[in-house]
């Protein structure tokens, strides 16, 4: 068989197309909603470990420059912390099955939108900037251990970058998840 044979093959099927019961929404709805109150316990520990870190190192004792970049780091912190708290997963409604539907779809475009637009650029620029002036000013209080200061700064950087495509390619499963959907209403 051909690969036009088993293209032809699967566009000659018939179906009754995807459907989804109020059960297996609400099953999804569950799912998500335990996902993301793990993520956002993660979030919320990670925020409080780094900003307490910082908090320690500036009554250590730093230079103005690390100051500046703990300062910085905790405010992009708590950025973080407050729009993962704006994201959290919000309360089914007492309806139908289709306003079940309707609130998967919208649950599920408020991920994606968590993952890319505004909302993620803003948490870059808040948060990016911070750790990188800090580790100027340490690789400058500490010039003997400049180099894996560098080491760490570029680690950093890479991560940084790294977090756009993994935010976008997030937001596109989240996508395909709500068209999977809107396909569904359509058909009902």
């Amino acid at each position: 068989m051909g690969n036009d044979d088993v293209v032809a093959l699967w566009q000659e099927q018939g179906g009754d197309g995807f459907r989804m019961s109020r059960e297996e929404i609400q099953m999804k709805l569950d799912k998500m909603q335990r996902r993301l109150r793990r993520r956002t316990i993660d979030g919320y520990l990670i925020c409080g470990t780094l900003f307490l870190f910082f908090v320690g190192w500036m009554i250590v004792g730093m230079n103005a420059l690390q100051k500046v970049g703990a300062v910085l780091t905790m405010g992009g912190l708590t950025f973080l912390a407050w729009q993962i708290r704006a994201n959290g997963f919000r309360g089914l409604p007492a309806d139908d099955g289709s306003s079940t539907l309707e609130h998967l779809r919208r649950e599920l475009a408020r991920q994606r939108d968590f993952h890319r637009g505004a909302r993620f650029w803003q948490r870059v620029l808040f948060f990016v900037p911070g750790p990188l002036v800090f580790f100027a000013g340490f690789a400058q209080q500490h010039p003997e251990v400049s180099s894996w200061i560098r080491l760490e700064a570029i680690t950093f950087i890479v991560i940084a970058i790294a977090a756009i495509p993994l935010n976008l390619w997030t937001a596109r499963r989240y996508q395909k998840q709500i068209d999977a959907l809107t396909r569904l209403q359509e058909e009902s």
